[in-house]
């Protein structure tokens, strides 16, 4: 896959998006989305991010697919079910890869991150206690 931008920017704040090479098969050792999502999904996990504000204190989104009642799609090739969209510089397209859940905590999104995904209706109390400790919904 070639680097390309999304010709579609998010409604709340105009943001751009790349979809990577390095995210979709063009480094190994890189987060991977899986390739059965279409580039209308992985836009829409962005979109719902910034829809929702689901930013953690340095700016960071976060995001995810809902998959009927109390379940999240699979969004990366290691089972992650949440995705992050690292801040950009001003004017800079984001992109974005998926992070959780995964044994290493230092992926985990914060606390208010959480929150704010049961706030928008995402998730629920209960999918959030069961993201928190690391366990798929």
């Amino acid at each position: 896959m070639l680097e390309r931008e999304n010709p579609q920017r998010t409604r709340r704040h105009e943001y751009r998006y790349l979809f990577t090479a390095k995210h979709h098969g063009g480094d190994k050792n890189a987060a991977q989305w899986l390739s059965e999502l279409s580039p209308n999904d992985e836009f829409a996990v962005f979109e719902g991010a910034d829809e929702m504000d689901l930013s953690d204190e340095a700016g960071n989104l976060f995001g995810a697919l809902s998959d009927g009642q109390d379940s999240l799609r699979f969004l990366g090739t290691l089972q992650e079910q949440i995705a992050k969209f690292p801040c950009a510089p001003q004017g800079a397209p984001w992109h974005g890869y998926p992070v959780w859940p995964l044994t290493d905590e230092k992926h985990r999104p914060s606390r208010q991150v959480f929150d704010k995904m049961v706030q928008g209706g995402l998730i629920t109390q209960s999918m959030r206690r069961r993201l928190m400790k690391g366990d798929h919904v």
